[in-house]
């Protein structure tokens, strides 16, 4: 500190760097990934009218053609466009995300705020259930469940989304455990409201912060984790376009056509980059370390 004469009075001026608001603006990479996440959406939806071409149509005679002004990604092993078939494939992944999402949200957060309000022994039994699924391989248990349920998109990502129940149940059971001694809870006791009340309506949405951020995480793995699936052959049936079964169908022939497995793989890893970019903005505005 400097100490500086103004006026017959000492005004002390402080040194060193000073604490800064960040400006209002919205950084770049942050507008990048909405942007992108805004785009897939919008060709998911559109997709009829995006694509070229039919994604099922096939030429046989031009069969693994290179890049053109007519196909720009070429056509795949049976002659069938790559880039409408890549415009296409996004439509499975936003709805097999969503179903991922939605089934480990309406599983994890009842999950986790049951067992952390409750504590005792609700709590104890409720968690080493938890910790059961999470032995098992994420991976496996999709597979084991999928082959229960019976092999479709639908069930595929529902089992993607009961894996993932018990992280976001745990992280849920974390904010809850953090919010439920405070004094604005404990007041409301003295009203005499009950405990469901209570816990939906003053506990959950001050210990959602975590639960969100990791909800995004959950978005980014179920993209990567319906992809492997279906590469995998589970999920979307053929002849239907999804990411994941592009790659599969294109990789043995990765020599004479790169871009047909190079350009799905782009997308996927674009998707989960942009998606867990607007997860790292959620943390750091809802101030969750």
């Amino acid at each position: 500190m400097s100490d500086r004469a103004e006026g017959g009075q000492v005004t002390v001026a402080p040194s060193g760097p000073r604490n800064r608001r960040p400006g209002p603006g919205v950084p770049i990479g942050l507008a990048l990934a909405v942007g992108f996440v805004v785009l897939l959406v919008a060709i998911g939806i559109f997709a009829p009218l995006i694509a070229p071409y039919d994604p099922l149509k096939q030429d046989l005679a031009h069969a693994l053609a290179g890049p053109s002004l007519a196909h720009p990604l070429g056509l795949d092993y049976v002659g069938r466009d790559l880039l409408s078939r890549l415009i296409w494939g996004a439509r499975p992944t936003l709805i097999g995300t969503a179903i991922a999402v939605a089934t480990a949200s309406v599983l994890g957060i009842p999950w986790g705020l049951l067992a952390g309000y409750a504590g005792g022994m609700a709590d104890l039994v409720l968690m080493r259930i938890a910790d059961a699924f999470l032995v098992f391989p994420g991976l496996i248990l999709a597979l084991t469940l999928t082959s229960a349920l019976g092999p479709s998109q639908t069930s595929t990502m529902i089992s993607v989304g009961v894996v993932f129940a018990p992280v976001l149940a745990r992280v849920v059971r974390a904010g809850v455990i953090r919010v439920r001694h405070l004094d604005y809870v404990s007041i409301t006791r003295l009203y005499g409201l009950s405990p469901w009340y209570r816990m939906t309506r003053h506990v959950l949405p001050n210990a959602m912060a975590p639960a969100i951020v990791q909800i995004t995480i959950i978005t980014g793995i179920s993209v990567l984790a319906q992809t492997s699936l279906n590469f995998l052959g589970f999920g979307v049936p053929n002849p239907q376009p999804s990411w994941g079964s592009s790659v599969a169908e294109t990789f043995r022939y990765i020599v004479i056509t790169p871009q047909a497995a190079v350009a799905p793989g782009v997308a996927v890893g674009l998707t989960v980059l942009s998606i867990y970019r607007i997860g790292d903005a959620f943390r750091d505005r809802l101030d969750v370390t």
